[in-house]
């Protein structure tokens, strides 16, 4: 876990996490996220000037009295090794923080947390992809 004086992250990657998507025809490259023409999103944990990337997983989450409340990640998935969660909420968050420089849409962010949920055979994707399309607006290039 990784605290600032106003927040917490509950996972840091220090490699580059890369995702074939259905996001084409835009490019867009920052410190943090790299998304090609094709569709490949690249989440930037190796950048050489920081310490990982960092997210709170599914949001909101908040520490008090030595426990972190939120929304669940859920289980751990044997194939990953992470949480069935850790993965579709990376590239949704990094989305999200990114999505209005980039040209992504937040339906499309949503879509593509969705598509990950179903693929780790989380019991709760269509409760949370509904959430997130009720709720992310709050959040959208806000992040």
């Amino acid at each position: 876990m990784k605290f600032n004086n106003d927040y917490f992250w509950l996972y840091v990657i220090h490699e580059d996490v890369t995702r074939k998507t259905d996001i084409k025809d835009r490019a867009f490259d920052n410190e943090w996220m790299h998304l090609d023409s094709d569709g490949n999103l690249t989440v930037k944990g190796s950048n050489p000037n920081a310490d990982g990337y960092a997210w709170d997983g599914c949001s909101p989450k908040w520490a008090f009295l030595d426990q972190v409340w939120g929304i669940p990640d859920g289980v751990v998935n044997p194939a990953t090794e992470q949480r069935k969660t850790y993965y579709a909420s990376l590239f949704h968050d990094v989305l999200y923080q990114f999505g209005k420089q980039t040209g992504v849409q937040r339906k499309e962010a949503d879509k593509l947390f969705l598509d990950y949920l179903k693929e780790n055979d989380f019991c709760w994707a269509y409760i949370y992809y509904a959430f997130v399309r009720a709720f992310g607006w709050l959040f959208f290039g806000r992040v």
